[in-house]
C-alpha cells in the first residue's frame, strides 16, 4: 500500500522474485502501464535486462506491444556498460515519443501507434540526434517520418 500512495519515500526495494511480481505489477499504475517499466537483474558474473512484465507471448506477432519497458531497458544495459551518454540519448527518445502522444494502446487505446512504428520513431530521434562525429559510425537501418 505504501508504494503505491507514497512512492518517493522509496529508492530501492529488494525482494524475492515472486513478491517483486506482485509489487511491481501494482507499482505499474504510478507510471501509467507495466509496458514502461524496464528492469535489471545484476549478478556478480552476469546481468540481464528486460522489461518488468517479461517476454508477453500473447501479443507475439500482432505488433501490439508496447516496446518502450524493453527501450528503457536497453539504455539500463548502456548505463551498466558504462555508456551514460549513448543511455541518455534513449531516453531522451522515449520521452519524446511520450510527450508527443506516440504511444501504444494500453496507454491510449483510441489514438495508439504499432510497436514498429514506436520503435522507428525512438530510432530515428536518436539517428537525428547523435553526434555529427558518432553518425559516420552508425548505418541507417530505418527513418521514422511524422504527418
Amino acid at each position: 500500500m505504501q508504494i503505491i500512495l507514497y512512492p518517493s519515500q522509496f529508492d530501492v526495494v529488494l525482494t524475492e522474485n515472486m513478491f517483486g511480481d506482485i509489487l511491481s505489477d501494482e507499482a505499474s499504475v504510478l507510471s501509467g502501464s507495466l509496458g514502461l517499466l524496464p528492469s535489471a537483474s545484476v549478478g556478480n558474473h552476469t546481468a540481464l535486462f528486460e522489461p518488468i512484465h517479461g517476454s508477453y507471448p500473447q501479443a507475439a506477432g500482432k505488433d501490439i506491444a508496447n516496446p518502450l519497458g524493453s527501450i528503457l531497458s536497453s539504455a539500463m544495459l548502456l548505463d551498466h556498460l558504462g555508456l551514460k551518454k549513448e543511455a541518455d540519448q534513449v531516453r531522451e527518445a522515449v520521452n519524446w515519443t511520450l510527450v508527443s502522444g506516440f504511444v501504444s494502446r494500453d496507454i491510449d487505446p483510441v489514438n495508439s501507434y504499432s510497436t514498429s512504428a514506436i520503435g522507428d520513431l525512438v530510432a530515428g530521434y536518436v539517428t537525428r540526434h547523435a553526434d555529427q562525429a558518432n553518425k559516420s559510425s552508425h548505418q541507417q537501418v530505418n527513418q521514422s517520418t511524422i504527418i
